[in-house]
């Protein structure tokens, strides 16, 4: 019998309960203050409970009861977010966020942009690609990400790898569907290093494994300069059934699609601080990305009689960026900053396509710069904030465009908590796919555009419940869409709109029990470019999640995680389209301090809920997850 699904689990769990409590080990935290000060929905330091945007951040304490779960894992715990692929499928990880497309979500990872235009998915982040076991804090932003990212229309999702305390540390994780993780890391006064790697299997031979190797440092020159170096490489290798074959349940060519991916990033940031207040701050980073996809191709079916061809592309993508801006305090009620950036990116993407009597090259290259120029600006006075944005994009390719955001926030006194509302303009330019592809390619597509105008209510911070209500509604424009010719190309003619509401709300007892509830509704109409109406894969109109964090002494902590994703659409070619049920899945972790070390003891999906994940692919079952983290200071 699997151990993922036997007694054992609940033995361990008593015996847990009932082991001698040991003193826990302080961990230290070494994130500079500027990044505490700020999130990434705004240039200007604001605290994420002060933003008008609907901000969750991830920090340490709520990661460690989620060590050995994948970064896709970690995101589609979130309220309001779906993957559609999860690691042990070995497929694409695309996150969906407001009911907008995945390539309309920016990821950074310290500060630097993941998204690759290579894609045939419009620069959408893999986030099956992504090293999980790293992460010191993640920060999710709903809606429009400030004017620093403008092409984050749909949102933004920024993850920060760890920040060692001083010493050595080492980590490991086992657990059902071949799990199998690994992570050290040490750090001394200013430099620090760390190194990951993750396995997981999924149905009929599907694997994903991903590593990782982080260097950083940080270092002041004089009183007033501090800088931060850090270099990054990850690789990952994914086995899976290619999109839209109906995966395991019912793809009718049994070879899996084989996905390689190196990427490799410098970055380095400093910051001087200004004698009468404020800070000018730079940065200058590259990524340079490597991949290497073959496909079996799609047998034809139900909804396509011909079917997908079998395929091999290698693609090579570099970006290098520069920034500079100049944040600066006018007396109590006014901050603003200024900034310019430039950014260079080449690709190249050399592919064959294998028509079975013939082969067919279709390959690119494709060069872009662009010069951008920003500015956002706080006002307060009294209970009013005002705060407004405006970023200009001159790129060498295309037409210049103009990004400008607003938002007012009232506090009511006392208890009675806080109101705001916000509206924003954004656009995101066209993948290089999507321009220069020979067979699909259209150098003439303008830029997809977006639209968000939020509504939201905040209790007051000392308020024994916290509640943050937020109406929103996001209306894209101009999306690009394939159409089937002749002769068959992109078009920009789809559009999105989108209403919801998301809530959060929770409290923490004099106990330190916890309560958390999250969860959001939506309603998504999509046309297409005849003005009729269609339908989109992946939108729930309903998710929520609840969860309890119950200490056990001062050194035992026991959590639970109720979870629901509604019933959404799926499509594949076998299959053509149809609904995907709905599933609520509990999961439960234990986390044990013995001494300098930490164990957690999780059980995901604790009742066994069964559901598909896509069509053919189901959803992870019942799984134990093992892991123990011990620092050597």
């Amino acid at each position: 019998m699997p151990v993922a699904r036997c007694a054992p689990p609940l033995l361990a769990i008593a015996l847990l309960l009932v082991a001698p409590p040991l003193r826990a080990a302080q961990a230290a935290d070494d994130i500079h203050t500027l990044d505490r000060e700020r999130v990434s929905a705004s240039a200007l330091p604001i605290t994420a409970a002060a933003a008008s945007q609907h901000v969750t951040v991830l920090e340490r304490a709520d990661l460690d009861a989620l060590q050995g779960l994948s970064a896709a894992d970690i995101l589609s715990r979130q309220a309001g977010i779906v993957i559609d692929r999860g690691a042990g499928s070995g497929g694409f990880g695309a996150l969906y966020l407001r009911g907008a497309d995945p390539s309309h979500v920016v990821v950074l990872i310290d500060h630097v942009r993941q998204n690759d235009p290579l894609s045939s998915r419009g620069s959408a982040v893999d986030l099956n690609t992504l090293s999980s076991d790293d992460i010191e804090r993640i920060e999710i932003v709903r809606g429009n990400a400030s004017v620093v990212n403008a092409e984050a229309i749909a949102g933004l999702i920024h993850i920060f790898t760890r920040r060692a305390a001083p010493g050595a540390t080492l980590g490991a994780s086992v657990g059902g569907d071949g799990l199998r993780a690994a992570q050290a890391s040490w750090a001394g006064t200013a430099l620090r290093a760390s190194a990951t790697q993750r396995e997981e299997n999924g149905e009929g031979g599907a694997r994903n494994r991903v590593r990782a190797a982080n260097l950083g440092w940080d270092g002041a020159v004089g009183e007033r300069t501090r800088l931060h170096a850090a270099a990054r490489y990850s690789d990952s290798r994914n086995l899976a059934f290619p999109d839209d074959s109906g995966g395991d349940a019912y793809a009718a060519i049994r070879s899996l699609d084989s996905r390689r991916s190196r990427s490799r990033q410098l970055s380095l940031r400093g910051e001087y601080r200004l004698r009468h207040g404020g800070a000018i701050e730079a940065q200058l980073a590259t990524l340079a990305r490597d991949g290497d996809e073959d496909t079996p191709g799609v047998a034809p079916g139900l909804r396509d009689p011909f079917g997908l061809p079998a395929m091999r592309s290698l693609g090579d993508y570099r970006r290098d960026e520069a920034q500079l801006h100049w944040l600066l305090r006018a007396g109590d009620g006014l901050m603003f900053t200024l900034g310019t950036q430039y950014q260079r990116e080449r690709g190249d993407l050399d592919s064959l396509i294998d028509f079975g009597g013939f082969a067919l090259p279709a390959g690119f290259s494709l060069r872009r710069s662009t010069a951008s120029a920003f500015a956002e600006a706080r006002w307060q006075a009294g209970p009013w904030t005002a705060q407004g944005g405006l970023r200009y994009e001159h790129p060498d390719r295309g037409d210049d465009a103009t990004h400008p955001m607003l938002s007012l926030q009232r506090a009511l006194g006392g208890e009675h908590g806080e109101w705001g509302l916000s509206v924003a303009r954004s656009s995101k330019r066209p993948s290089f796919y999507a321009l220069a592809h020979p067979l699909v390619g259209n150098p003439a597509l303008k830029p997809e555009r977006a639209l968000h105008r939020e509504l939201y209510y905040a209790t007051a911070a000392d308020a024994p419940w916290s509640l943050r209500l937020t109406l929103f509604d996001a209306r894209y424009r101009d999306l690009i869409d394939f159409d089937a010719g002749p002769p068959p190309q992109l078009v920009n003619r789809a559009r999105i709109e989108t209403r919801g509401l998301e809530w959060r709300a929770g409290r923490r007892y004099a106990n330190d029990w916890r309560l958390q509830f999250e969860g959001s509704w939506m309603r998504v109409k999509a046309y297409d470019g005849d003005g009729g109406e269609t339908r989109l894969r992946y939108r729930p109109r309903a998710q929520w999640s609840a969860s309890v964090g119950m200490p056990l002494g001062e050194r035992r902590e026991l959590s639970l995680a109720l979870r629901h994703l509604g019933r959404r659409y799926d499509s594949s070619i076998p299959t053509g389209e149809r609904r995907l049920d709905a599933t609520t899945t509990l999961d439960l972790s234990l986390r044990q301090q013995w001494g300098p070390a930490q164990l957690l003891l999780a059980i995901d999906n604790l009742a066994d809920a069964r559901s598909e994940e896509t069509i053919g692919t189901d959803s992870p079952g019942r799984r134990l997850r093992l892991a123990l983290r011990w620092p050597l200071q």
